[in-house]
């Protein structure tokens, strides 16, 4: 069995750890790096700084390939590795032109493919540029039209192909596109809406427009109320998940605006919102590496966690929670639900079943969690405290599928720590180990950091005097809904979303056809007056 190493990224330098029962450092590259990737192979890596990029071989750090490049700022490999993305810090000229700061490299000789502008970084939405899934083509965004560029070919002259979409602010390619093949040369765009317009998304298939003409999308969904989209495909490309997001909640239910979940399938049979069982914002969404189920993380806290299939049909309800994340172990068998940022940092794991069915295999808490990773063989899982989101307690934690701590290690400061990725095959999908005799059952295990004592809670004076010992419980929890019963999901038992009278209305607007106090007043003082000539006469 291979080993499992883990690559820590702090001011000073990248180090690989290795061992989970013994940490230890294995090697140290001694360079102050701001950007470090794998390739999805494996097989090669890259470390950015503000001197350049240097692309080193993933099994003993020999470099491969220098690239002289200023002010990197974010870089990433293509599909295969055979291309290198890099953004660099916008510079002027000595004419006050902007120098082209976002390019396409070829790592075998380190030329310079592509060389294009833009003013700033959006790390929500990079790459900026996406490959093909066979690497012979890439796709860019610029004012209403997307270029494709052949690779195999020079890309001086400009793009191969044109695919003009009026207003388009975002898009992303099928996982599995290939120019040379038709069903799957899909691209996902949205155009927000503008002027009163409903804004829409729309799943095109590219080779559609190569006659020059604008294509008529394969599905469309328009709505209102969104600035931003994430879009999320399925690894096999038949389904694409798609998080609309706005900053202003015309419900007034939340300060942190609202959000609302789209499902396309990739044959334009299906497109649909996505029904959530809770009220609330959406936290996250991951889909199985399998490509087979999704989970969402839904709801005012504590958040409601569903398990849904490849058809957006939903399959068991994994309960309510303090939970704010969902990660799946590399083969679709495991997954975490973990509560970071402003919650406490409670893990929960369970196994997915061939029937759908969830079971719980552990709990713990990780304080101050930042991130949270599988390990490539699926049985491991590493959490980080990292800067600048946290400039204190920073280091990572190991613990097992079952949430019991394996490990830990802390630094002054620590920027980014990850597992070190494995090749394809050096790990099987394995199922529980049998539990030993006098193992903990999932639900009695003890989390990693001891919880505190409960108090009794404030008893008033004259309760006090009749024998209370302690405070009433109360009706509200944020760690579990009262009337939440978690399973199995049957058809057609999802209930909807609630809508507040009237639909969305603006803060202090009034629903439609409703009367104003006056008005029951006045209707009140008619009837009245009626009742009393009814009863003169």
């Amino acid at each position: 069995m291979a080993a499992l190493k883990i690559v820590a990224r702090t001011p000073e330098a990248v180090e690989v750890v290795t061992g989970l029962q013994e940490l230890g450092c294995s090697s140290t590259i001694k360079r102050q790096a701001l950007v470090l990737e794998y390739s999805k192979d494996a097989a090669t890596c890259l470390i950015g700084d503000d001197e350049g990029v240097e692309i080193l071989n993933a099994e003993d750090n020999a470099l491969i390939r220098k690239i002289e490049c200023r002010g990197v700022r974010a870089a990433a490999f293509s599909s295969h590795g055979q291309y290198v993305l890099t953004f660099e810090r916008p510079v002027k000229n000595e004419q006050g032109h902007f120098e082209p700061n976002l390019k396409v490299w070829r790592v075998s000789d380190g030329s310079c493919l592509i060389q294009l502008r833009q003013k700033e970084l959006d790390r929500d939405h990079w790459p900026s540029i996406q490959f093909t899934a066979d690497d012979g083509h890439c796709v860019h965004q610029v004012t209403n039209t997307l270029h494709v560029y052949n690779l195999k070919q020079d890309c001086s002259s400009g793009p191969c192909l044109k695919f003009p979409v009026k207003g388009i602010s975002k898009f992303a390619l099928s996982p599995k596109a290939v120019m040379s093949d038709v069903d799957s040369m899909l691209v996902m765009t949205y155009v927000p809406e503008i002027k009163g317009t409903p804004g829409y998304l729309a799943l095109h298939r590219i080779q559609d427009c190569s006659q020059g003409t604008i294509p008529a999308p394969m599905a469309r969904k328009s709505f209102f109320r969104a600035n931003s989209v994430r879009f999320l495909w399925n690894c096999h490309g038949t389904a694409v998940l798609i998080i609309a997001a706005a900053d202003v909640d015309a419900t007034n239910q939340s300060y942190y605006g609202e959000q609302k979940l789209f499902y396309f399938s990739s044959d334009g049979s299906k497109d649909m919102a996505v029904q959530m069982p809770k009220d609330g914002p959406i936290h996250d969404v991951q889909w199985s590496p399998r490509g087979d189920y999704f989970v969402t993380v839904a709801g005012f806290m504590p958040a409601k966690s569903t398990l849904f299939t490849d058809s957006c049909v939903p399959k068991f309800d994994l309960g309510s929670g303090p939970y704010s994340l969902v990660r799946w172990n590399p083969f679709g068998r495991f997954f975490a639900l973990a509560g970071f940022g402003n919650l406490p940092g409670d893990l929960v794991f369970y196994d997915k079943k061939a029937d759908a069915k969830c079971k719980l295999m552990g709990s713990t808490r990780a304080s101050n969690g930042v991130s949270l990773q599988w390990s490539p063989c699926g049985r491991y899982v590493l959490t980080a405290t990292t800067a600048p989101r946290l400039r204190v307690d920073n280091g990572f934690q190991i613990f097992k599928y079952n949430g019991t701590l394996i490990n830990q290690k802390q630094y002054p400061t620590l920027y980014e720590a990850l597992w070190k990725p494995a090749k394809e095959g050096t790990f099987e999908d394995r199922p529980q180990s049998p539990r030993g005799q006098g193992d903990a059952e999932p639900a009695s295990i003890q989390p990693a950091v001891q919880q505190p004592v409960k108090s009794k809670g404030y008893i008033p004076p004259h309760l006090r005097n009749k024998g209370v010992t302690s405070a009433p419980k109360a009706s509200f929890s944020l760690a579990r809904d009262q009337s939440d019963s978690g399973g199995k999901i049957r058809p057609g038992s999802m209930t909807s979303r609630s809508q507040p009278a009237g639909g969305n209305l603006p803060p202090g607007a009034e629903p439609a056809g409703a009367s104003s106090k006056a008005a029951l007043k006045n209707a009140k003082r008619r009837a009245k007056k009626k009742q009393t000539a009814n009863q003169t006469t």
